[in-house]
């Protein structure tokens, strides 16, 4: 996987834009299944994950644009 510079990203690294892209979907699409803790947990969760992806210049986008 690259990012956004056109930099290839580590195994590691990789691993952690899954994480985020999946927990994303589960906030996004699946947010109904949760329960109260567990949906706030997961947004907060998410922030920190979005933390890395910007970090990692993979372009996240913004969580405010997302539903969540």
């Amino acid at each position: 996987m690259k990012n956004a510079m056109g930099q290839e990203l580590t195994e590691t690294q990789t691993g952690l834009i899954e994480v985020y892209e999946r927990l994303l979907g589960i906030v996004r699409d699946r947010s109904e299944e949760l329960s109260p803790f567990e949906e706030r947990n997961a947004k907060k969760a998410l922030g920190c994950l979005w933390q890395i992806a910007n970090g990692l210049d993979t372009d996240p986008g913004q969580l405010y644009d997302i539903d969540v």
